[in-house]
């Protein structure tokens, strides 16, 4: 196959029955032993152990050593996240194994594509058993994951066929980088800036200090790109840090690209804020944190009969806990609850595991994170179980389209199509969007005015997107805002005050009925702006001192007029119990009555001068 020249990097992970020789076979492979002293003592390893090599062009492929043994089947997971290919490891003297099914199974469910079977201690059998050994495996792949994978023969003891195996290795590699177009400049040592497509993303492995560095986290790098000075955030705690130093496969770096093992100092965060299973990402992107999901299952077990309701382990990236599980009728889909929030990914693998056992329940990919309305259950089943196969980043666009006719997009690069509409942050479909717009004209043109929250309420909308589609038919010359409500047709806008009129306005809202004492509040700009808001008549000025909202105020004087006719009298008694008004606020509520011609003051009496329209 053709040799790839840009730089890249890779992970490989080594899965299989415990005692069948990974250990053995990764020093063989990169000369460096995973194997702690005590896992030595023990004949098996317990946890993820990590080494490295190269091809011929400088490219580092590391090498992840995951436990054998059914206890350690939750490490196993941690180790296969995110790989670029499998390593799946069988002795030739014992042959395919219930945990080289487990390990299989899992790796299949978390979305590994390329396969490797390296069919090792080749020495200990005849020929004939060999090809027996060559049969099975295939065979035990081809169905339980329907891949075909290569197979290579070796002994790792004797160093017999490692260059193969470690050749074969190499084209699996560039032939997963090049059909998932993953090649990005690495080991950038040399102070360059390299600009990456997305944000980063890692679970951490492991946590530990370092005397005179600090915090010190491990694990794979799976997407994106890491530099020095850059600030990352740690998930669930929200904690914020600074990275300081890189290492990845024993060089210092600069920055560090995707697919990669590594190790970064940060700046920020204590041992104790953070730990195994937790996610490191981008300042600013976009993170769920969810105590519930849907997911969308990806493989079952054979034995599982009886979808009924049940607790569950998932393990998803370096995290494990307990959820509860609950099928979701006629679907491919179920309900996952945690027993608290965790931050969760669109298209995101995981794999269920049965409680206190080693066997694989599930495999499922994460489809759903938002809150759902009992009214769209029904139709955002129907949408989630219709999804494509090969989940893609535009696969959760095109579901959000056809479920709410919008999406929110912070990418910088993002292009709309013909049939839609970008104003930022949302994406809109064109006919959403102007079927949308003629549902709110339409109801705003039965003389009700409303206010943004009182949209989104009774459309059930987001209150970011409302504002915004508001916005646009105000441009448009088609509604305007008026006393805090949308109003059909042009006119004074409100929300084009200048920003310290605003603040103050909204101040002034927030007293309701209590209303604004000039002499117990302060306000910025002084008697200017309330001026100018009462020019306008989006306050009105009881007496000097007290402000009320336009809109509060009309709702009083209604109070007051109700259903009186000109020329009915009105005592003071029944202005103060008709607005629930202290005498200190219905005096002057009267005296502003009497100046904007509702009233007329006869004695202790007011006279109607204009009924209620």
């Amino acid at each position: 196959m053709a040799v790839i020249s840009t730089q890249y990097q890779a992970v490989v992970g080594l899965a299989g029955h415990v005692d069948h020789g990974k250990t053995a076979l990764i020093e063989a492979l990169t000369g460096m032993l995973t194997a702690r002293p005590h896992e030595q003592q023990l004949g098996m390893t317990q946890d993820l152990g990590f080494a490295h090599f190269q091809d011929d062009h400088g490219n580092t492929i590391g090498v992840v050593d995951v436990p054998g043994h059914e206890r350690y089947l939750r490490n196993m997971v941690a180790g296969v996240w995110h790989l670029n290919v499998l390593l799946l490891v069988v002795a030739a003297d014992e042959g395919w194994m219930p945990m080289t099914t487990s390990h299989l199974d899992v790796a299949h469910a978390m979305g590994i594509e390329d396969i490797v079977v390296c069919i090792n201690k080749r020495d200990k059998v005849n020929a004939e058993q060999l090809a027996e050994i060559e049969d099975q495996v295939l065979e035990q792949v081809m169905e339980r994951s329907g891949l075909l994978p290569e197979i290579v023969t070796v002994s790792a003891l004797k160093k017999d066929n490692i260059e193969a195996l470690r050749q074969l290795l190499i084209d699996t590699v560039q032939v997963n980088i090049a059909r998932h177009k993953i090649i990005a400049p690495v080991n950038n040592d040399d102070n360059t800036v390299v600009e990456s497509a997305t944000d980063p993303l890692m679970y951490i492995d492991r946590v530990f200090v370092v005397n005179g560095i600090g915090t010190v986290l491990t694990g794979t790098l799976a997407q994106g790109q890491l530099a020095i000075g850059d600030k990352v955030r740690c998930h669930p705690s929200n904690l914020v840090g600074t990275v300081r130093s890189i290492q990845a496969y024993h060089q210092q770096l600069t920055s560090v690209s995707a697919t990669c093992r590594v190790a970064v100092n940060v700046k920020g965060v204590g041992r104790k804020d953070i730990g195994r299973g937790h996610l490191i990402t981008g300042i600013n992107q976009p993170m769920t944190l969810r105590d519930q999901c849907i997911v969308r299952l990806t493989k079952t077990a054979t034995k599982l009969k009886v979808k009924k309701q049940r607790q569950v382990e998932v393990a998803m990236g370096t995290w494990h806990g307990t959820a509860r599980l609950s099928y979701i009728p006629n679907t491919e889909l179920a309900r996952l609850v945690f027993e608290k929030p965790i931050p969760l990914l669109f298209g995101q693998r995981l794999a269920m595991i049965q409680k206190g056992g080693s066997g694989l329940q599930h495999g499922a990919e994460v489809v759903w994170t938002d809150y759902i309305f009992g009214y769209q259950k029904r139709r955002l089943y129907d949408v989630l179980d219709n999804l494509p196969q090969q989940l893609q980043p535009e696969s959760q666009r095109q579901m959000l389209l056809v479920l709410q006719g919008y999406f929110e997009c912070h990418d910088v690069d993002f292009k709309p199509t013909e049939q839609q509409t970008f104003i930022a942050p949302f994406c809109f479909d064109n006919q959403w969007l102007a079927d949308m717009s003629q549902q709110l004209e339409t109801l705003l043109s039965a003389g009700i005015s409303m206010a943004s929250a009182e949209l989104c309420s009774r459309l059930r909308i987001n209150d970011a997107v409302i504002e915004l589609v508001m916005q646009r038919l105000k441009l448009q010359q088609k509604v305007h805002l008026s006393y805090g409500k949308w109003c059909v047709g042009q006119g004074d806008n409100e929300d084009d005050l200048p920003q310290d009129a605003l603040d103050i306005l909204h101040q002034i809202r927030q007293f309701g009925k209590a209303g604004l004492e000039l002499n117990k509040v302060k306000i910025v700009g002084g008697k200017k702006w309330l001026r100018q808001l009462s020019h306008q008549k989006y306050i009105t000025a009881l007496d000097e001192n007290i402000y009320f909202d336009m809109g509060v105020y009309l709702d009083l004087v209604k109070a007051v007029i109700a259903d009186h006719q000109p020329h009915d009298r009105i005592t003071m008694t029944d202005i103060k119990d008709r607005t629930d008004l202290s005498r200190k606020y219905s005096i002057p509520l009267a005296n502003r009555m009497e100046k904007d011609g509702w009233v007329k003051r006869d004695d202790d009496e007011r006279i109607i001068l204009k009924a209620w329209h």
